[in-house]
């Protein structure tokens, strides 16, 4: 019965958190201890990102396996990995560009941020980054986009270790108090990406830290820590970041 329990923890509990970061709805029945739950999510965020890395992956291979429907592939495969995964993030990222950017202070950038609405560099970042994607997905190797998902993800638990809330309320806001620890326990859904090219493992696992830390300072600095479009935001920078390194060094 104990056995049963844990794997049933260990099944809502990454449930619990493909919902989180994800757009796909999940139905968790009897979920207790919300609070305990909910702030435990982060430790299966490396494992939700093997899921868009796949579709992402699966599209480049695809691609090449079958050049004269090249385009429909490549389109197919970021549509659904952008809709069901990465404009969750995108979003946040858009926000995060428009608020940091913004020379205003602090309480100003967080109140654009909380708005939403799209604004000039939102828009030409947002829409740099999108290009640059749609460039790379038929560049690199399957598992490039693989390790660039899941270290993605990876990073915003390095964020967390770094980072304090700049608000008391929103999606940033319940994940803290932040246990440390969590993110060692993240690291262990890495491992797998070792047997795929050990080289790029340890140049993605080197860079998802550097970004995390890197966001955690000058989110610090531009609105006095981090809000959950700070945290989608580190997840499509990092994963940018290592798609680049992937590029550079295939």
């Amino acid at each position: 019965m104990e056995e049963k329990a844990k794997l049933y923890d260990f099944v809502s509990d990454l449930a619990l958190s493909l919902s989180f970061i994800s757009r796909i709805p999940v139905k968790i029945r009897n979920l207790d201890s919300w609070e305990a739950r909910i702030k435990r999510v982060p430790i299966y965020f490396p494992a939700v990102g093997y899921i868009p890395g796949l579709i992402y992956g699966l599209g480049n291979f695809l691609s090449k396996q079958f050049s004269d429907f090249k385009l429909p592939i490549l389109f197919l495969s970021t549509a659904l990995g952008f809709y069901f995964f990465d404009l969750f993030h995108f979003d946040g990222l858009l926000d995060m560009l428009d608020g940091f950017l913004n020379q205003s202070n602090k309480e100003r950038r967080l109140e654009i941020m909380s708005k939403g609405n799209v604004g000039p560099f939102a828009v030409f970042y947002g829409t740099l980054y999108v290009i640059l994607f749609y460039e790379l997905l038929p560049t690199l190797n399957w598992y490039h986009f693989i390790i660039a998902s899941v270290f993605g993800r990876y990073a915003m638990d390095v964020l967390l270790v770094f980072s304090k809330p700049a608000k008391s309320t929103g999606l940033g806001a319940v994940l803290f108090p932040y246990e440390k620890f969590y993110t060692l326990y993240a690291s262990m859904f890495l491992t797998p990406l070792i047997f795929t090219n050990y080289i790029a493992f340890l140049v993605s696992f080197s860079l998802s830290w550097l970004v995390g830390f890197a966001v955690s300072k000058i989110s610090e600095k531009k609105i006095g820590g981090i809000t959950g479009d700070v945290l989608g935001g580190t997840c499509l920078i990092a994963q940018m970041v290592v798609l680049l390194a992937g590029y550079v060094f295939k």
